[in-house]
């Protein structure tokens, strides 16, 4: 038996490529309108919450110079941008 968060993001795919409104198409389905929305909206936080993951990037650049000076941040510039760590 397939879990039920597969079953719903199923439903949910139907329902929105059919051309019925929320209540049309629970009706013709047997399923509470009730139940559909809170699907939907369970489903729109789960996505929310993956694209709000902080994801790294590596950064690798094409010229390096290192200069070692206890006085002297550690400066990286990309571009027109410079970030220092003291």
């Amino acid at each position: 038996m397939k879990d039920k968060r597969e079953i719903w993001i199923k439903r949910i795919q139907e329902y929105k490529s059919s051309d019925l409104t929320a209540a049309k198409w629970c009706e013709k389905n047997s399923i509470s309108l009730h139940a559909l929305k809170y699907q939907i909206h369970k489903s729109n936080k789960e996505k929310k919450q993956e694209s709000n993951q902080t994801q790294w990037a590596s950064v690798v650049p094409a010229i390096s110079k290192i200069t070692k000076s206890k006085d002297q941040p550690l400066k990286v510039i990309i571009g027109h941008s410079a970030i220092e760590v003291f």
